[in-house]
This record gives C-alpha cells, sequence and structure tokens, in this order.
C-alpha cells in the first residue's frame, strides 16, 4: 500500500471510532455519548461558558436519568424511553421524566439548516434507541430482556475510577485504544510505538503545559493496555476499555511519579493522524462511481418498504430534503426507513460506507409498521468529505438493499 493510501485509510478508522467515543476533534463541537453512540452533537457551550463544561453538565444529567427514571426509560405502553419534547425558557427541550436531558440551541442546530425543533427530534429518536442501552443490564426489567435481548450490555461496565478533572484525557487514552483495536496486525506493528509514545505524552502533558516532552522509555503499563484491547472481544472491550484507560494513566502517573496537574482542564484536544491503513470492507458497488449514482436498490420480499437519504428531519420524523447527491457541507446525514410486517424484535442494520471503508454503523430493534430515521455525525471534522458512498440496508444479519449516493459535485 503507498504512503498515500495508508494516510487516507487510517483517516477513516480514526474517524470511525472518535466517533464511538464522543472525542470531539476541533474545539467547535463536542458529542454526547450514550451506550457508546453519538446521540447529539452540541456548538456552543451556552450558559455554561465553555462546550465542555456544557457537555459535562448534559453528561451528569444522562447519567442521573440512568439512575433515577428507569420506570420512564422502560416504559411497556412506549416499548422503550417515554421522552417529552417541550419549550422550556424559550429553547426546545427533551427530558424523560423529571429529568431534563439536553436543550438545543439555535448554534447547534444553525450548521445543519433546521430549526431548534426539528434538531430536538432528531436526538430524541437517538436517545430513544440508546437509553436502554447504557442502563446497567441488573437494572434493566425481565420484561425488557426478553423482548430486546440484542439492546443489553452483556457485560457489566467497568468505570475508570479517576476524577471529573480528567474526564478529557480519559477520553483521549480511550480514542487511541480504539484506533489501535481497529487496525489489522501487520498495520498495527508499523504504527504501534506511535501510539504508544502519544498516550504517554498526552498523560504527561495533561494539566503540565509547561513540562516539554515525555521521558523516553514508555512505561510497561501501556504496552499492556495495547495488548489487552486487542485480545478481548468486541462486548468485553465495549465495557472495559473506560477502565483499562483510568487503569493505564493511574500506572503511568506512578510510575514516572508525576506531580498534581496545576494547570485548568483543558478542552479536549485533537487527536494526531496516526500514519497507518485501515480496515477496508468489499469493493464499492460500481453503480456508485462515475456519472449519478444509481437509482436506490431494495431486495424484494424485507419488512423494508422505503429507504432514503437526506439531511434535515422534521417533527413528524420525516426527512424533508430527500436526495442522492448533497453538497460538500453535509454536515450530518440522515437515513430514512419505513418498514412494514417486520417480524416482532426483528434487527434492521445501516451502514454508511465510502470508497469500501465502513465509516458508520446503527443496530435498531423494529416490528410491525415504523417509520425512523437514524443520524450520522462526521467525527473529525463539521462537515462529510466529498465522494462517494453507499448505505448498506440489512434486517437480521441478511442484506436487504442499498442507496448509492454522493457528497460533492
Amino acid at each position: 500500500m503507498s504512503k498515500l493510501g495508508i494516510a487516507a485509510g487510517i483517516a477513516a478508522a480514526i474517524a470511525a471510532v472518535i466517533a464511538a467515543t464522543g472525542m470531539a476533534v476541533a474545539q467547535d463541537y463536542a458529542n454526547i455519548v450514550v451506550g457508546g453512540e453519538v446521540v447529539a452533537r452540541i456548538r456552543t457551550g451556552g450558559a455554561y461558558g465553555s462546550i465542555y463544561q456544557r457537555q459535562a453538565k448534559i453528561d451528569q444529567r444522562i447519567t442521573e436519568a440512568l439512575s433515577a427514571e428507569l420506570e420512564s426509560i422502560f416504559d411497556q405502553e412506549a416499548d422503550g424511553p417515554d421522552l417529552d419534547v417541550n419549550r422550556v425558557d424559550g429553547r426546545w427541550t427533551l427530558s424523560i421524566g423529571n429529568t431534563t436531558l439536553i436543550q438545543a440551541l439555535p448554534e447547534d442546530a444553525a450548521p445543519l439548516g433546521c430549526s431548534t425543533r426539528g434538531l430536538v427530534y432528531q436526538w430524541k429518536e437517538n436517545f430513544h434507541r440508546q437509553l436502554p442501552r447504557a442502563v446497567s443490564p441488573i437494572k434493566v426489567p425481565e420484561w425488557w430482556k426478553e423482548q430486546h435481548p440484542d439492546s443489553l450490555a452483556q457485560i457489566e461496565k467497568k468505570p475508570h475510577g479517576l476524577p471529573a478533572r480528567d474526564a478529557p484525557l480519559v477520553r483521549e487514552v480511550v480514542a487511541i485504544l480504539d484506533v489501535a483495536r481497529a487496525l489489522p496486525q501487520e498495520q498495527f506493528e508499523e504504527i504501534e510505538p506511535e501510539l504508544k509514545r502519544s498516550i504517554l505524552q498526552r498523560i504527561w502533558t495533561y494539566r503540565h503545559p509547561q513540562c516539554g516532552s515525555a521521558p523516553a522509555e514508555v512505561p510497561r503499563r501501556v504496552d499492556s493496555a495495547l495488548t489487552r484491547v486487542r485480545a478481548t472481544g468486541e462486548e468485553r472491550h465495549a465495557a472495559e476499555k473506560w477502565w483499562i484507560a483510568g487503569l493505564t494513566i493511574r500506572a503511568v502517573r506512578q510510575k514516572l511519579k508525576m506531580p498534581a496537574g496545576l494547570g485548568p482542564v483543558p478542552e479536549q484536544r485533537p487527536l494526531p493522524h496516526f500514519v497507518a491503513g485501515s480496515t477496508h470492507g468489499p469493493p464499492l458497488d460500481t453503480s456508485t462511481t462515475g456519472g449519478e449514482p444509481g437509482p436506490p436498490r431494495l431486495v424484494p420480499g424485507t419488512c423494508i418498504h422505503q429507504a432514503a437519504i437526506g439531511m434535515e428531519l422534521n417533527a413528524n420524523n420525516q426527512v424533508t430534503d430527500l436526495g442522492q447527491v448533497f453538497p460538500t457541507s453535509a454536515p450530518q446525514l440522515l437515513v430514512f426507513v419505513h418498514v412494514k410486517d417486520a417480524e416482532p424484535n426483528s434487527i434492521l442494520g445501516v451502514v454508511l460506507r465510502k470508497e469500501g471503508d465502513i465509516v458508520g454503523r446503527r443496530l435498531v430493534r423494529v416490528g410491525g409498521e415504523r417509520r425512523l430515521a437514524v443520524t450520522f455525525y462526521p467525527a473529525q471534522s463539521e462537515m462529510f468529505s466529498a465522494g462517494d458512498y453507499e448505505c448498506l440496508l440489512q434486517v437480521n444479519g441478511e442484506d436487504a438493499g442499498v442507496i448509492p449516493f454522493r457528497i460533492g459535485p
């Protein structure tokens, strides 16, 4: 693989893993993550001053809801979270039970070209899907376990155990561990020294802005962290990665006898662009390259009645700008799916690929007739990059359709 191809490949890998961890690579937005997936993107600190402070407050509210609003999260009549959208102090607000989750501010909606009302309804769909997945399995009611077995975390998640002021550093280390896990063995071996140095340097410089470069020797604990995340299964990795990051940070600080941090808690810092490759999926269908994208193709006989791509969702859960060619300023993508006569507890898979690389994947449980919009955000920038894409649809693991589309001219 050429150096150019290697560099292009890693961009997609980093984009995918950072999106899953909520890492903001620029200080003008931050991701809100629930159950391992991004459910909202905020672009201003509002009354909280900085984006990070607002993000921390929203994370705190989500944590409170996961403890105090279990009855509303597992509402049998709604078959899931009973979420409310209302105007509070003039702002469209998403809440559950007695807990406010998030408010949509004009700065959040402006890059998307939609209203704050439309944006909060997009977030509602995402929270509805992810809140049950973030609840500890021991707190999940039996009826939900029977009807939604795939939505549960079968392994208890372990917290990182560090104080709140270290949360941005933990997110950075987790993002690097996710990058390391995503690489094929040959490419991991090529980039392993750079991954180790990056983890060490981030721990060394966190709240020590004038300390310079980290020591030349990387503590063994960093090696063991990379080894462990590559050896564990996907489910266990999701449950343990925060704990491993916290353990690594504490061990490095102890080994290097680092003094207590003196500087302020920083905004989240951008990750480096590691020079290595990424795993590619099957080749992109040739009908999506050159000329106009081909028409959407749905497999006959599946429960998917209609599927389309857009960028804006209205309050009736409908995408208002359906198409297959979008400008280079696409700040988010929405996949609208209308299912009919779906078997109870069917699993709908929605996968985005760009030129063979998987850049996003969502799983949603459906049954009967339902209309839903699945949101995808770009990871390392404000906008999705130009190129040929396709959206793959699956039902219970079987291919159900494909929508070719393009961003850019």
